[in-house]
């Protein structure tokens, strides 16, 4: 296979889209052998070494009558073929099962398949068992329905007005001492003399959470900086509640820089976080709230 690519790409190609077009056709109930077009190079390449040749491998398989191959045509049992697919029907199965479970979803009643993969009718058999009293919606052309969502997007940005946070997403603050949770190692005393706990993870918005299109979405808490500035590191988490940025869980995304702050007391450097979502990034304001400016960084989230 690795020869036939790099030396007959054409054929290489035609493989591929042979197996493609079986992947839509191959249906739950298929009885009769299903044919896959072999290139005469993949048969040359065998011959002419000292491996093998394809009848020689099918025969040590040991597959007898599911597997044989006739002048050009490699005939495998539906059998085989189906269990090609079933590990990732399972995992896709598994995924959407674990979505539908979220409470968020719990007024869900109608599941769109889309992709090359909707069209293969093992899927949507596996789905629609799955689906239980939902709808399942499969278009005309789903394999191209990607591609036509992905135009219409990038010409009407606002066509999609709200969706689900993949990651829980937050920054790195300093948060009072616990020592009934906190190790006392990790205390450090700020300049307004607080028992303080570094690299907190301060959530914004979690996972699964709806947010709207370019709608802020403000801290819990507000944050205070330091009196010569201060840094925000934004971090994304696939947990739900993560407890510090340093959790195997946590990806940096980016940060945000306050290089000079509006007075020397506490009550003078507090200041509001805001989180805003795009179709394909995050802004992170910080409000100086005796000034009242912003200070605002974007990041791509793709």
């Amino acid at each position: 296979m690795t020869r036939l690519k790099s030396e007959v790409m054409r054929d290489y190609f035609d493989l591929l889209r042979e197996f493609e077009t079986k992947k839509r056709s191959v249906l739950p109930d298929t009885t009769k052998m299903i044919n896959f077009r072999v290139s005469a190079a993949l048969n040359e390449f065998h011959n002419k070494s000292d491996i093998e040749n394809i009848t020689k491998k099918i025969e040590r398989l040991n597959f007898k009558d599911d597997v044989k191959l006739q002048r050009d045509m490699l005939r495998v049992s539906p059998d085989i073929v189906r269990s090609w697919f079933q590990y990732s029907i399972d995992k896709t199965v598994d995924h959407i099962t674990g979505i539908l479970a979220e409470p968020t979803m719990k007024d869900v009643n109608t599941i769109l398949l889309v992709g090359g993969f909707a069209e293969c009718k093992l899927v949507q058999e596996a789905v629609t068992k799955a689906a239980g009293r939902r709808t399942v919606v499969v278009p005309d052309e789903a394999g191209l329905a990607v591609l036509k969502g992905a135009v219409r997007l990038g010409h009407q940005p606002r066509l999609v007005s709200s969706r689900c946070v993949k990651y829980t997403y937050g920054y790195s603050a300093r948060r009072d001492f616990d020592p009934s949770k906190h190790p006392q190692e990790k205390m450090v005393i700020s300049e307004y003399g607080e028992k303080q706990i570094r690299n907190c993870f301060l959530k914004v918005a979690e996972i699964g959470t709806p947010v709207e299109v370019g709608k802020d979405i403000k801290s819990s808490l507000p944050d205070i900086i330091s009196t010569t500035g201060a840094i925000w590191r934004i971090y994304a988490s696939t947990e739900r509640n993560p407890e510090f940025i340093t959790d195997p869980s946590c990806t940096y995304v980016g940060m945000l820089t306050v290089e000079k702050s509006p007075g020397k007391t506490k009550k003078e450097n507090m200041t509001q976080v805001y989180f805003a979502f795009g179709d394909t990034e995050l802004k992170v304001s910080v409000k100086l709230l005796k000034t009242g400016e912003v200070v605002s960084s974007v990041f791509d989230c793709l």
